[in-house]
């Protein structure tokens, strides 16, 4: 069954179940929905964007972490209409990547409320004013009405070639891409996290990630939907500010499962005081997962370690594998075994840590990028996946697509997903080493970023953890190293010459490198996506001439 199907059967079954609750600032309850009522907004949600917009129209959705962003999504749907999920941000820079998305997948409408679009328009800059002038219809969600008569369902779901969705990539290109999401990649996706995790129509999961990417849009709002669950919200901002909260709703509503990237969890111990953490009942989190890039293991031993006296038990970490072009996972650590490490010899020898076997009905072979010969165990290349939940392709942009989604090794075995990223399998289970765009190649030999980023962090106290930027630039000389960091608000008046020196110390131990310029940056300044990667080629466009 299809999202909307699962909907569909869950209001039948569980009628006076809460769909979703959206915490507020002081852990109440802002907004929440049964599922009979998310049913019945949902058809009254697709039937009025039916009557707006004709089949197939893109229709971006500009909306906070509010219930009216999941009813406007499925409505969208509902009505056969192409949804786009799309981050609000109201600096230059952002509305620029807005207009770009709507460019680029030619949006009839944006989907909205009323307080979003003043704030949008409030800085007038040269995207402000591109935007306000763009021709272009705006839906806003204050004129929902609930007894509209429904939509009538498209016949989405037998149609491999139709994308229900576009998920833009949040990298650091200038062009972004639209991932085309079928309702069929969405469904084998979310049947293969949750057959793995185990959830159930009994469990109910928090999230606080961003709901227009890709983990916190399947995962975290999807998939209690279609397991018939209860899902939680904390909005990001909210979890930033107050990370306390998210532990409290977890202990409140005894959640099973949560997740996001490995900063998350570094800004719960760092931001949450030792003695708060008494106060809360962790022993229910069944899955904590933890993904985007590679998961540091420093990370997970603190934050299993720090959380004992709440009753969390590490065995509920995830590390997990995946990319928007796959709809979401790709491996998932076996929740309740114990993590896998593994010592690899590189450049920097380190442990990495295993991301699990592939999820169900998944192929994923090592390939030599350049050969595209597939590798035997243990040795590192290109990661390719196949299996259903891969992603149609980039919205009309064929090259791209032909050269990421339809790739054959050498052996003529394919179709495959070329992700970008470097890893190795071992006895089953995948291990991620780096990206293959993201190598520093000096003298000949490669260099992952983030082994560098992660010496940099503990170099010096001064540094903000998880806030550094490593890539190389072209001198006289060759390739050379760059570093960006991010400087913690209190350390503001350090001798910034003693914490550069301290960094170069520590690079240079580590690896025998010379760093060709280290930028020290305040709080904030450093470019991350949506879900809190490192822009590096953003960085590098951004400080490389500084």
């Amino acid at each position: 069954m299809d999202i909307l199907e699962k909907l569909t059967s869950n209001a039948a079954l569980y009628p006076e179940k809460s769909a979703f609750r959206y915490i507020g600032k002081e852990g109440d309850i802002t907004e929440q929905c049964t599922y009979a009522q998310l049913f019945q907004e949902v058809r009254a949600a697709g039937g009025q964007l039916q009557k707006q917009y004709p089949p197939d129209s893109r229709i971006v959705i500009l909306l906070p972490a509010e219930a009216a962003f999941i009813r406007f999504f499925l409505g969208a749907l509902q009505a056969g209409i192409i949804a786009v999920p799309c981050p609000i941000s109201f600096s230059e820079p952002g509305i620029n990547r807005i207009l770009k998305i709507i460019q680029n997948c030619g949006a009839a409408g944006i989907i909205t409320n009323r307080k979003t679009y003043k704030m949008l328009f409030q800085r007038q800059n040269e995207a402000s004013l591109a935007l306000q002038h763009l021709e272009i219809d705006w839906f806003f969600t204050e004129g929902f009405d609930p007894k509209t008569p429904p939509a009538q369902l498209q016949s989405t779901f037998t149609d491999q070639n139709k994308p229900a969705y576009l998920q833009y990539t949040s990298g650091s290109t200038s062009h972004p891409k639209g991932v085309m999401i079928s309702h069929a990649n969405l469904a084998a996706n979310l049947n293969a996290i949750n057959n793995c995790f185990g959830r159930t129509a009994a469990d109910t999961s928090v999230t606080w990630l961003p709901h227009y990417h890709d983990m916190g849009l399947v995962d975290g709002l999807l998939s209690p939907i279609f397991t018939g669950g209860t899902g939680i919200v904390i909005s990001p901002l909210l979890f930033i500010t107050k990370p306390f909260l998210l532990l409290q709703t977890i202990s409140r509503y005894q959640a099973g499962f949560c997740g996001g990237p490995g900063f998350g969890l570094d800004h719960c111990l760092a931001r949450i005081a030792p003695e708060l953490l008494e106060t809360v009942d962790l022993s229910t989190l069944r899955v904590l997962y933890v993904g985007a890039e590679p998961v540091r293991i420093s990370t997970l031993e603190k934050f299993a370690e720090t959380m004992r006296v709440t009753g969390f038990r590490k065995e509920s970490l995830v590390a997990a594998y995946g990319l928007a072009e796959a709809t979401l996972a790709v491996s998932l650590h076996l929740h309740g075994t114990p993590l896998t490490y593994k010592k690899i010899a590189e450049t920097n020898p380190k442990e990495v840590v295993a991301c699990g076997p592939p999820v169900e009905f998944t192929e994923v072979q090592i390939v030599d990028p350049q050969q595209k010969t597939t590798l035997q165990e243990g040795q590192t290349g290109e990661i390719w996946v196949k299996n259903a939940g891969v992603a149609l392709g980039y919205w009309q942009n064929e090259e791209a697509t032909n050269a990421t989604f339809r790739a054959f090794s050498s052996a003529g075995e394919g179709p495959f997903l070329r992700t970008g990223d470097l890893g190795f399998m071992d006895a089953g289970k995948l291990f991620i080493t780096g990206r293959t765009k993201e190598l520093i190649i000096i003298r000949g030999v490669n260099y992952y970023p983030h082994d560098i980023e992660e010496v940099v962090g503990d170099a010096h106290e001064a540094i903000q953890p998880n806030a550094t930027a490593a890539f190389s630039v072209e001198t006289e000389e060759g390739e050379a190293l760059m570093l960006v960091s991010e400087l913690k608000r209190v350390a503001q008046e350090e001798n910034l010459d003693a914490v550069k020196t301290k960094v170069a110390h520590s690079i240079g131990l580590a690896f025998g490198l010379v760093a060709h310029q280290i930028v020290l940056i305040p709080p904030g300044k450093l470019p991350k996506t949506s879900s809190g990667k490192i822009q590096r080629l953003k960085a590098k466009e951004m400080f490389a001439g500084n």
